[in-house]
């Protein structure tokens, strides 16, 4: 075997049930809507993804010519690509994964529009049958540098028992590497069926998504019982969010005018990391619009997903995951993606160290040198909820499509919370995780302090800090 086919694995794609229920399944809009991913509040302020690129590689192609991407008589919402040399493909999976992110809805189904309507899919076939690290780099260089695309979404996942998923495989690498290097915000699926996360939602720097189903509410509340669960094989919180996987009207290639309701109480990841992908795409959109720098970093979008995720989801047994005190759990993650909770977190002020912070809510982006020191100053009331997310990037040096360098040490950050005395509320450093989350109860009226340091000597590393200061939370 030579050293050009030995990384030739065969892929899977991310278990996909369909059936045929038009009278009975809900639309898109149901899973877009406030018991979903909380995205059509977006839409109904105008937003669309308007201008967001978004690439996703899979075994095959979505049927570009469906009724769903029609944006116009000479545009398309998907446009096709492979990367295999086999031709462009047509598949229902990744018709479908298409679909809930750019569906323009159709004569039979007008109300089933995606998460982002208005952004381009690029739709890249990177597989036919095998998987391999070279054909990967192709499609997401040209994807990102050539074609812009800002953010990625894979409908194809690696078995635990082929590559451990524990972020070192050449997989993870270059995930990882073309989100620090090119900022681009991978939007992963946590995989079906494992009895871990498998790769590539093994990746430190993307967003690992897990599917959900619908409880007797018409609620996606339920961890789906294939999603799979964290953490990841060397003990990385993962997944972050978990998305709508069940029952979504959505194309299918079958035809161009063929619509069925995909998903299963399962919760296929599938259909739940295009929400998340659609989400992001929403967001950079009403970035781009503004004049505050660094509001559309790949960062900024993960650190306010993350912090305005509603933990209130239930396990895979429909028991209780203890949201007011268990800030990640292994099925759920953080908890529920919520877009229009995520843009009004992101409207809010950008924030700056050492200042005293008077607002809400807030976010921030900034650059930490040779065992940098930031501080951040909120003025907290007692029994105010404070939600704090931090995050940044693992970085690598390439060396060739397959040959990646982690930096050592890893840039790893510091995370302290202290009370108005000086008590800390909250410190959490380890080797693993490039994302901290704390969420507290104040104890009292007076200024809390962050403090966010870099512990090694690695210079000039950013990172993401987005908070939230709220009444507690009430059944």
């Amino acid at each position: 075997m030579s050293k050009h086919t030995k990384y030739q694995l065969t892929a899977t794609v991310v278990t996909a049930v369909s059936f045929f229920c038009i009278c009975t399944a809900p639309a898109l809009v149901e899973s877009v809507g406030p018991n979903g991913s909380n995205a059509r509040i977006v839409q109904q302020q105008g937003l669309t993804g308007k201008g967001i690129h978004i690439a996703m590689l899979s075994s095959g192609n979505a049927r570009d010519s469906h009724e769903a991407f029609v944006v116009s008589e000479t545009q398309r919402a998907v446009l096709n690509y492979d990367y295999t040399g086999k031709g462009t493909s047509a598949a229902s999976h990744d018709t479908q994964v298409a679909g809930i992110i750019v569906s323009q809805g159709g004569p039979k189904c007008p109300a089933c529009i995606g998460v982002a309507p208005g952004a381009r899919l690029h739709s890249a076939r990177i597989s036919d049958g095998g998987l391999s690290p070279y054909t990967i780099d192709r499609a997401l260089n040209d994807l990102i540098v050539n074609k812009g695309c800002r953010i990625v979404v894979t409908g194809v996942q690696i078995p635990a028992t082929v590559v451990a998923p524990d972020g070192t495989s050449v997989w993870s690498n270059i995930y990882d590497h073309y989100a620090e290097h090119y900022d681009v915000l991978f939007a992963n699926a946590a995989g079906n069926s494992d009895s871990t996360i498998t790769i590539f939602g093994d990746s430190y720097n993307g967003i690992t998504t897990g599917g959900l189903a619908l409880d007797d509410q018409g609620c996606y509340r339920i961890v789906g019982s294939i999603s799979n669960a964290g953490p990841t094989l060397d003990g990385r919180r993962k997944p972050e969010l978990t998305a709508p996987a069940q029952r979504q009207m959505i194309p299918n290639a079958a035809g161009d005018s063929a619509w069925s309701a995909a998903g299963s109480a399962r919760g296929e990841t599938s259909f739940s990391a295009p929400h998340t992908a659609g989400a992001a795409a929403l967001l950079m959109e009403w970035a781009l619009q503004t004049a505050t720098p660094d509001d559309d970093k790949s960062l900024t979008i993960k650190a306010v997903l993350v912090n305005t995720a509603d933990p209130n989801v239930l396990d895979k047994s429909k028991k209780p995951t203890d949201p007011d005190t268990v800030v990640w759990h292994s099925q759920r993650g953080y908890g529920r993606l919520d877009v229009g909770h995520a843009l009004k977190l992101l409207k809010a002020e950008r924030v700056r160290p050492a200042a005293p912070i008077q607002n809400a809510a807030g976010w921030a982006y900034e650059t930490l040198g040779f065992y940098g020191r930031h501080q951040y100053v909120f003025n907290g009331r007692k029994n105010l909820q404070l939600d704090i997310t931090v995050t940044w990037h693992r970085k690598l040096t390439r060396y060739s499509a397959i040959s990646y360098v982690q930096e050592a040490p890893r840039f790893n950050l510091k995370v302290d919370i202290k009370s108005p005395n000086g008590k800390i509320l909250f410190s959490e450093y380890d080797a693993n995780n490039t994302l901290r989350k704390a969420r507290l109860v104040l104890p009292e009226d007076g200024l809390y302090t962050l403090e966010i340091r870099n512990r090694v000597y690695q210079q000039d590393r950013s990172y993401a800090m987005a908070f939230e200061l709220t009444e507690p939370r009430t059944e």
